[in-house]
Parts: C-alpha cells; sequence; structure tokens
C-alpha cells in the first residue's frame, strides 16, 4: 500500500550574531570581538514526489510526467478538464517504472551503451530527423540526456518482463466450452429449461443469447485456459463441468449466463491471443507483487 506522508522542506536559519565589546568608562581602548565566519548556506532539499525504495522521484520529474501525459491524450482528442484522476495514474506508473527498473539491476541486467544510442537513432528518425526530433523533446519537456535515461529504463523495464513472460509455459489444461447470456433470471431460467427439456444448446443461444460475439455460433467459446475470459463466473463455471454438462444459471456483472462445456483436455497448446493473455497477466501480477514489497512514500498531495 502507498503511504500518503506530508512533508515540508523548511531551510534552517544559518546566521552568526556578530557581538562587540565596548570598553568600560576606565578609558582603556575599546575591544571588538572579532566576528565568527559565517557558514555557507545550505542547499534547499529539492521537493520530491515519492520515494521508492529509497529512490526520488522529484516533484519537477512528476510535474514534467503528468505535462506529457496531458499531451499525449490531448493529442488523441482526450479532455482531461473534467478529472484529475490522471494524475494518480502518471504517479503510480512512474513508482512502477522505478520498481520494475530496481528489480531489472538487482538481476545484473544492463542496457549496452550502443544499444542505447541505436534506440535513440531510432527515435530521432521515427520524428523525421534531427530538426523535428528535437522540436519534440522540447515540446515533451525532454533534454537529451533526460530522454536517453527515460529510453534505459524502458528497455531495462522490457528485459525483465520479458523474462516474466518467458515463464508461462506454452502448454496448460483447457476447455471447450459455450455459453449463454441473458439479461434476466426469469430469461434464463426460461432457458435452461428448455435445454432440460431436451432443447438445443447451440439454438438456444442463437436465439437467446445478448453476447453478439458468440450468437451467431451458437454460443461457442472456443478452447481456453484458466485466466483469460474476460466474465471469470463463466470461467469457473466451465472448468467446474465434464464434457456435456449444463450449469445451472450464473449471475455476473454483465448478466445471467448458462454453460455447456464440451471438451477438455488436461495439456494443449495455447493459441497465440491466450499465450500473450497469459503473459501479461503474469506481467502484471509480478509488478504488483515487487510494488506491495516496496519501501514507498507518496510526498505529494494527490485528489
Amino acid at each position: 500500500m502507498i503511504r500518503v506522508t506530508l512533508r515540508s522542506h523548511s531551510v534552517p536559519l544559518l546566521g552568526l550574531l556578530v557581538l562587540v565589546a565596548a570598553a568600560a568608562c576606565s578609558g582603556l581602548p575599546r575591544t571588538v570581538v572579532p566576528t565568527a565566519t559565517a557558514l555557507p548556506p545550505s542547499a534547499t532539499p529539492e521537493p520530491l514526489a515519492a520515494e521508492v525504495n529509497g529512490e526520488r522521484i522529484t516533484l519537477a520529474e512528476y510535474e514534467r510526467e503528468v505535462a506529457r501525459y496531458e499531451i499525449g491524450q490531448s493529442s488523441l482528442g482526450i479532455d482531461l478538464a473534467t478529472t484529475t484522476e490522471y494524475r494518480k495514474t502518471v504517479l503510480r506508473a512512474m513508482i512502477e517504472e522505478r520498481v520494475v527498473v530496481q528489480a531489472a539491476l538487482a538481476e545484473g541486467l544492463t542496457v549496452e551503451d550502443s544499444a542505447l544510442a541505436q534506440g535513440v537513432d531510432r527515435a530521432r528518425a521515427a520524428r523525421g530527423g534531427d530538426p523535428q526530433f528535437t522540436a519534440w523533446l522540447t515540446e515533451m519537456g525532454y533534454s537529451v540526456d533526460e530522454f536517453s535515461l527515460a529510453l534505459k529504463r524502458q528497455m531495462l523495464s522490457r528485459l525483465i518482463t520479458d523474462q516474466v513472460a518467458g515463464t508461462v509455459a506454452s502448454k496448460a489444461e483447457q476447455v471447450h466450452a459455450a455459453h449463454i447470456m441473458v439479461a434476466t433470471h426469469s430469461v434464463a431460467d426460461e432457458v435452461l429449461l428448455n435445454i432440460a427439456s431436451g432443447a438445443d444448446f447451440a439454438e438456444m443461444a442463437r436465439v437467446y443469447s445478448q453476447d453478439l460475439s458468440t450468437q451467431a455460433g451458437g454460443g461457442d467459446l472456443g478452447w481456453f485456459p484458466r485466466g483469460v475470459l474476460a466474465v471469470p463466473e463463466v470461467e469457473v463455471a466451465a472448468f467446474a463441468l465434464q464434457p456435456g454438462e449444463v450449469s445451472t444459471v450464473i449471475s455476473a456483472t454483465d448478466g445471467f449466463h448458462i454453460v455447456q462445456t464440451r471438451e477438455r483436455e488436461s495439456e494443449r497448446q495455447l493459441s497465440a491471443a491466450a499465450l500473450e493473455t497469459l503473459r501479461r497477466n503474469a506481467i502484471r501480477r509480478w509488478i504488483d507483487e515487487h510494488v506491495a514489497a516496496a519501501e514507498l512514500q507518496v510526498l505529494v498531495a494527490l485528489p
């Protein structure tokens, strides 16, 4: 959990009182105590937005990243005027990136200078050459060194997350299932009664199902492993059934479902789409676990 702590940054008073001793009325010469040499003022601590395992994210870095996000969203025609929640999103992304890069460095992963230079060259070429690239850097609030550092962090992040993705096996237990989705429990009860009375499941799906992506195919969901369906209740039901079995009415956030499992295999080659989904899920879990284990302080007020 990110702990929110607001800190004030104050500069300690640095100054010495100069004491001057006056001579007594005896007529002796006046004695002056020498002025002590003043200490140079200490540097004002730079305001921080967060600390991640002791690594500082300055407030200036954070504000520049917010500005880049706003520019990017504006280029997509997205109006951010009605919300400030995106500031949390930006800071969360910065914290996650620091955690991921720290993990990559802890694993001994590195980015060669030549590879980084090639990455900068590709970015320059993608912008149409030096003048356009320089103008883009200025618009986005980057110096060349800052852009190189941001690119290096991205490259380190990619190295470590590719390792995580590589741990996902290409085969898994899978089921071949179908479903019917309707808006009310009463309609689902009616459909289930028809199926129990001998009606064809696929035909009932074509007539009743409101899932337009599977309706024409008789509700067919194809083969899938655990962890890929958008409606987890349907996935759980499908893996709980044996081939040929039909579920009871299942309530979910998008409506009411009836599920039929048609086939299952203990180890089946994953489709490219399923493998990609499982890899993304694995990376997401890995990042969440590392963020949860990190020592975090958020030092900026968030809406």
